[in-house]
């Protein structure tokens, strides 16, 4: 091929990527004049109205570090040998098996059919088409290239819509937790954008989308696709770009949604006036067909987001009710008119370092700050008393476990059934002498033994009607000195670890 024809070298200009738009081909061939060749008859290919960027190889071991640091590569030309007679097909075992990217599309070109016949590689190795080096015609590639970006286009909508529904089906068993319904509205984006067959591309960027959600007056970004994923759970303010960020604005203060070009805009309000936008931005102007699709989502989606708000009104509503109960056993002291918010709020905290989810977290809160609710029924003789309690009201003292649990035990309600657990083994100890059925270890429940170190912590660390606080650090010396007596040890390390945490809740709670 020396003879064929030579160009003039590319000067840094050409060789520039374009910033967007563009379908990446990689060039695998030891054969320079093939490089020029190929670039110079389509230099002015577009397919959908993006045209193409070269990226090149000259050997097997070049292809594999561009294929390692381009995951986006539309189409790979590829010749078969190279530095060895099989550099090309042991490109294509390590691109499909060693990296698992069957998504780019391999065209196999060969000036030596004889060395790889045509049948038995494409029976034998993943390529999608098979071509002579004679056939560098620009019809020929033409043809080639646009049916081999046609199919790379279709397998990633293909594989943008199964990461879409499985975010869905992620998030569909728990989706009323928060972090649920940010991957529930990440996996609806993917699936609208799969079906306008809008691709989503991390460096190109032809289709990028963001859900954001307005609290007290400050937008927050809560779930987000493609250019935008990077600032989700971000404010919006100072991060998005300022064209972007006004049509954003535009939709607030007008509260209206609308097309622009290749951008829509959602606007959404729900039953508590909090307000929702929806940005969508495609790599070209948005047509009717795909105007009616967006519509349907918004409203889907927006019945999705009240259905949301109506369920935490109702948790909280629910939690309220519950910490109020737990706040009556409290009624004769002042001093501990925060002790079962800061309890709960412990607890939560502990749960959360342990790793625990959202919804696991918050039940461990409530039912810690219900731990004491069986002190109701006790005589408020004892409950006032300020000196030392005699034998008798001691022991009347120690039922309140079991009464706590007798109030709260409901196997229909699990929340219910794990704050009567809580309220039977809050007094039970790591070592087995606590109360009232002397359980040791693993026998207590974990939330139990949570709540005993957030209980027992919160109650030295503030005055009593019979004692004054203890100091900050007459308190952790009584809970490190009583790891592996009172508390689980473990819970005692990670309660170290985290103290400054977990002391904080102070001063939310006085």
């Amino acid at each position: 091929m020396s003879d064929i024809i030579h160009f003039a070298e590319e000067t840094e200009e050409d060789t520039d990527l374009p910033p967007r738009k563009s379908w990446k081909v990689l060039i695998v061939d030891d054969e320079e004049d093939i490089h020029h060749i190929t670039k110079m008859v389509m230099d002015d290919f577009l397919f959908q109205g993006r045209n193409i960027v070269f990226l090149d190889a000259y050997s097997g071991k070049e292809a594999r570090t561009i294929v390692g640091e381009h995951s986006d590569i539309a189409v790979i030309l590829l010749d078969v040998v190279m530095e060895t007679q099989t550099a090309g097909l042991d490109l294509v075992k390590y691109i499909r098996e060693d990296l698992g990217n069957r998504i780019t599309r391999i065209v196999l070109r060969t000036g030596q059919p004889g060395s790889a016949p045509e049948k038995e590689v494409i029976v034998n190795y993943d390529i999608n088409d098979y071509k002579q080096k004679t056939e560098l015609t620009k019809s020929k590639l033409d043809t080639t290239l646009i049916a081999a970006i046609r199919a790379y286009r279709d397998l990633v909508i293909l594989d943008k819509s199964r990461k879409g529904l499985r975010k869905i089906i992620d998030a569909s068993s728990d989706i009323f937790e928060v972090n649920s319904m940010r991957k529930f509205i990440e996996g609806i984006l993917l699936q609208l954008t799969s079906l306008l067959k809008l691709e989503e591309d991390t460096m190109y960027l032809e289709t990028s989308t963001v859900a954001v959600d307005e609290k007290d007056t400050s937008l927050k970004i809560i779930a987000a696709t493609g250019k935008y994923a990077g600032y989700a759970k971000q404010r919006l303010i100072g991060t998005l770009p300022d064209p972007v960020f006004q049509l954003i604005k535009r939709s607030m203060n007008n509260k209206e949604s609308f097309f622009e070009g290749n951008y829509y805009v959602g606007y959404f309000q729900s039953g508590d006036s909090r307000e929702n936008i929806l940005l969508l931005e495609g790599s070209y102007e948005l047509e009717s067909t795909d105007r009616y699709l967006i519509d349907l989502f918004s409203c889907n989606i927006n019945i999705a987001f009240e259905n949301n708000y109506k369920h935490r009104e109702q948790v909280n509503t629910r939690d309220d009710i519950l910490f109020t109960l737990g706040e009556a056993t409290e009624r004769h002291h002042a001093a501990h008119t925060s002790h079962v918010r800061r309890v709960g709020e412990i607890a939560f905290r502990l749960a959360d370092r342990l790793g625990m989810n959202q919804e696991q977290a918050e039940e461990i809160k409530i039912a810690a700050a219900m731990h004491d609710v069986g002190k109701i029924l006790l005589n408020d003789n004892i409950l006032r008393k300020t000196g030392a309690l005699t034998s008798d009201e001691q022991e009347e003292m120690r039922h309140h476990t079991e009464k706590g649990e007798e109030i709260l035990r409901n196997k229909k309600y699990q929340l219910l059934e794990n704050a009567a657990t809580v309220a039977a083994q809050h007094h039970e100890r790591w070592d087995g002498t606590g109360y009232p059925r002397g359980l040791k270890g693993g026998e207590i429940s974990l939330n139990s033994r949570i709540t005993t170190l957030a209980m027992i912590y919160d109650a030295l660390s503030h005055d009593q009607p019979y004692r004054k606080a203890w100091s900050e650090d007459d308190v952790m010396k009584f809970i490190t000195d009583n790891r592996g007596k009172i508390f689980d040890p473990d819970l005692v390390d990670l309660f170290t670890k985290h103290y400054e945490f977990i002391k904080d809740v102070n001063k939310i709670y006085h």
